[in-house]
């Protein structure tokens, strides 16, 4: 398959009609599609998918509504015509895909998808398929199932490391649509099938085996486990409903609050500058304070000089009182001692009594000594005046206002620049979250996480019920068994109804698990080559597959790789796309939607050399922070056919132009 054009009228943000020619040469089929975020990359993609199936997705692939597809400007005139037109070729035929869309004529302003008319128009080597042919003809050519390889959105790659975990229930997810990709559903839908008449015929069987005496308890038995299993079916039916409605509201909730981040951290910051205004406010107020306190001791400082030349004169006054009463008490001591010698008339140490003469000399002495006292002032009285005026002066000493005061208005100043910057912010964040229900976004993250919590238990539940079911089955499957051998049932119409449906059932069961095994044995080959190819360590023997499609990295010893790169996360998973896409169709060609996120330049080096050789085009919508065209696409310009430039025309309007590389 090969795609020549797409033109498409007020589709998005393409008001004006837009006409974009793909390359159709073997040699010369990539085609680059440059374009900033929010311009109309996926939006071009998207016109694709719905020119094909008649539906475009957005996040978490959820479908576009019609009317949010007619372009806004188009809208505002009254104009909601949306028209996406096809040329491609497929199997040796040239196809001609026209589907346009139109409001109904008694609704005045669309508001969801059935307000609108849609109608495609196919053309095969110009004849006109007829209306209820087209899209079993598409779907001959492009399976809507396939479109999920064959139109990629690169943001989406991340989902594919859940495959590695397992009992992950997106991994799950991720399994089924693969599967279904891959042809599995044909025969899971006929086991399905089979084992609905499986149970039709066992309850045919059992009321049979009521009427026939000596049955009546198997009968009973089997009917028993009939109205179990049917039981636990309607379980199962309503567990698996009630997730998928919550996954779809907690979906919604997630689109919600992802549109709403923004307002969600202005809040945040709205939060963290009111706590900062309080915080600089009771600063700016306790530092006032102590600014005002001071003032009031700054009298002080003015004294403090003066005083302290009359502390200096105190001190030493003290200083001399301490050594005239330390004098005083030295000289009562030996008066003291003089007196008593005198008074004794004998020398105290040899008891001998004194000579006249030297009494005479101690009288002189002790004359002296009492002049010497005579002379010293009366220290001790001194001693305390002088303390007790040191001690006023003392509570009157300086507190360094100058600065201090300084060092207060420095702080001062500072907590009125932050309080000013806290209102100002406040000012600007309340401006942006005006007209915001604030607690309503608050409300909505509080139910996604228990919508989130809801998915984990409704998931164990549907599990239990399983294993039930099975449990349910393996004892039907054995009281079937005890029945065929009863010569009285075993002859009976249900009963050889039931041993037939149960092998042919077990065939189905049998064949499911031996195309799984084949398939995934096929995809790990395709996905090995592919990975080789692409990756730049090249040491690696390959990739293992595991029961959900999740590739494990295989060093040169033989092991897995435990821990990978994002970089790797993005090879292996392209590798699986590649693997799937060769698997499940013939070659065609796969458009790609930013794929490049992750990747280092050799990576991409490696990957834009190898995927044009297994497509029969290779259409990348790329952004300039992904690919630069004057370096990064070097290595595969002779293989560039066709190279486009999205613009801006408005907010609401971009354009798309040919360019040249």
């Amino acid at each position: 398959m090969k795609l020549h054009q797409l033109v498409a009228t007020n589709f998005m943000p393409y008001r004006e009609t837009i006409t974009v020619d793909f390359p159709t040469e073997d040699h010369r089929n990539v085609m680059i599609v440059l374009g900033d975020n929010m311009r109309g990359k996926t939006s071009l993609m998207n016109a694709l998918r719905w020119g094909f199936y008649g539906r475009a997705v957005g996040r978490h692939s959820r479908p576009i509504a019609l009317h949010d597809i007619v372009n806004k400007d188009g809208a505002r005139v009254d104009d909601w015509r949306v028209e996406v037109f096809l040329k491609f070729e497929a199997n040796g035929h040239d196809y001609e895909l026209r589907r346009t869309a139109d409001r109904r004529a008694h609704v005045a302003t669309p508001s969801r998808t059935e307000d609108f008319i849609v109608a495609p128009h196919l053309s095969k080597d110009g004849i006109v398929i007829a209306g209820d042919q087209v899209e079993a003809e598409i779907n001959l050519v492009a399976p809507e199932q396939v479109s999920r390889f064959f139109l990629f959105d690169g943001e989406l790659l991340g989902e594919y490391e859940e495959l590695l975990i397992e009992g992950s229930e997106q991994g799950r997810q991720i399994k089924e649509a693969i599967e279904q990709v891959l042809g599995v559903p044909a025969l899971t839908n006929g086991r399905a099938e089979l084992g609905a008449m499986l149970k039709a015929a066992t309850k045919k069987q059992s009321q049979e085996m009521a009427h026939i005496a000596g049955l009546e308890r198997s009968a009973e038995n089997m009917a028993k486990l009939t109205a179990r299993l049917d039981s636990q079916d309607a379980d199962l039916m309503k567990l698996q409903e009630k997730l998928a409605q919550t996954r779809s509201e907690r979906s919604v909730l997630e689109d919600e609050l992802e549109q709403a981040a923004t307002i969600l951290a202005l809040k945040a910051t709205l939060d963290a500058a009111k706590e900062a205004a309080t915080g600089a406010d009771t600063t700016l107020k306790r530092k006032r304070g102590e600014r005002h306190s001071l003032l009031g001791l700054a009298w002080k400082d003015l004294l403090d000089a003066k005083l302290e030349v009359k502390r200096t004169i105190l001190r030493q006054r003290q200083a001399k009182s301490t050594e005239t009463l330390r004098a005083r008490l030295k000289l009562e001591e030996a008066i003291k001692s003089v007196q008593k010698a005198l008074d004794t008339r004998a020398c105290p140490t040899c008891k001998q009594p004194f000579p006249e003469q030297e009494r005479a000399a101690l009288g002189a002495q002790l004359g002296q000594f009492e002049v010497d006292l005579a002379n010293l002032d009366d220290a001790a009285s001194g001693i305390d005046s002088v303390a007790s005026e040191l001690a006023i002066l003392d509570d009157i000493k300086g507190v360094r206002a100058r600065e201090r005061l300084v060092e207060i208005d420095k702080d001062i100043r500072a907590a009125e620049v932050a309080l000013q910057k806290a209102e100002n912010d406040i000012e600007r964040t309340e401006e942006k979250i005006a007209g915001h229900d604030t607690a309503e976004l608050s409300r909505k993250r509080v139910l996604h996480q228990e919508k989130l919590k809801e998915e984990g238990r409704l998931t164990e539940s549907i599990k239990t019920v399983e294993r039930d079911i099975a449990k349910t089955n393996e004892e039907l499957a054995v009281a079937r068994k005890s029945i065929e051998g009863l010569a009285g049932a075993r002859s009976k119409r249900s009963t050889v109804k039931v041993g037939i449906i149960g092998e042919i059932e077990a065939c189905f069961a049998a064949s499911v698990e031996r195309l799984r095994d084949k398939l995934r044995e096929q995809v790990q080959t395709l996905a090995s080559q592919s990975f080789k190819e692409m990756t730049t360590q090249k040491s690696y023997r390959g990739l293992e597959i595991n029961d959900n499609y999740g590739l494990s990295i295989i060093d040169s010893t033989g092991r897995p790789v435990s821990i990978r790169s994002a970089g790797a996360e993005q090879v292996v998973a392209l590798s699986l796309i590649d693997g799937l896409n060769r698997t499940g169709r013939a070659i065609g060609p796969v458009v790609m939607d930013t794929p490049f996120g992750r990747l280092d330049p050799k990576h991409r080096d490696n990957i834009l050399k190898y995927l044009p050789t297994v497509t029969s085009q290779f259409v990348l919508l790329v952004h300039g922070g992904e690919i630069r065209p004057d370096t990064d696409l070097a290595s595969i310009k002779s293989r560039i056919g066709a190279a486009y430039t999205i613009t801006e025309v408005s907010e609401t309007q971009s354009k798309i132009e040919r360019t040249a590389l």
